[in-house]
């Protein structure tokens, strides 16, 4: 004899409301735990002014952002019920340089992005609103890793300050010139 069909639901109900909570523990520990490695060795990058060193150390910086995508895809493994359909990836080489587009709708679309290029192309570095360098952990994280934060104007901001036109743009073209020697 099963559960009354109100019960069920109220399982299942319960049910993804404990493995989003999980999963959203997963993420903090994972979080936490490899951004500690990753502004010690942002401090030792910086401690250090000479080119070759910082090269080094922004591979490493890589590595460990690389393990920590890692652990949010083992998160969403062990959690979620998600079943991924993803064709085109075998041409892709983690050597080159990509540009990859997103109508970004949600925080969701990083982790997506993550979990289906990890390790097929080189790692990705968003561009991001300036605003969210404030954020707690991740935004000193994606500074760490070099990620370009742009700054965006109102047209209306534009039109007092005409000067500020194009800085975005500028912001991007550095952030270009830096990725030349590292495949992004």
């Amino acid at each position: 004899m099963g559960l009354p069909y109100r019960d069920e639901q109220m399982i299942r109900w319960l049910s993804s409301q404990l493995r989003g909570v999980i999963s959203l523990g997963g993420y903090t520990v994972n979080t936490v735990f490899w951004c500690i490695p990753l502004f010690v060795m942002t401090f030792l990058k910086a401690a250090v002014p000479w080119r070759p060193w910082r090269r080094r150390c922004g591979r490493i910086l890589t590595g460990i952002a690389e393990m920590w995508v890692w652990g949010n895809n083992m998160n969403q493994s062990l959690v979620g019920k998600t079943r991924w359909r993803v064709q085109g990836l075998e041409t892709l080489q983690r050597r080159g340089w990509y540009l990859v587009l997103a109508n970004h709708q949600s925080w969701v679309d990083i982790l997506v992005l993550q979990r289906i290029f990890h390790r097929r192309i080189p790692f990705l570095k968003f561009f991001i609103k300036r605003e969210l360098f404030w954020f707690p952990l991740l935004g000193q994280a994606w500074w760490a890793l070099d990620f370009p934060f742009i700054k965006r104007y109102t047209p209306s901001f534009l039109k007092k300050k005409p000067h500020l036109k194009g800085r975005d743009i500028e912001i991007t073209t550095r952030a270009c010139r830096k990725f030349r020697t590292m495949p992004v």
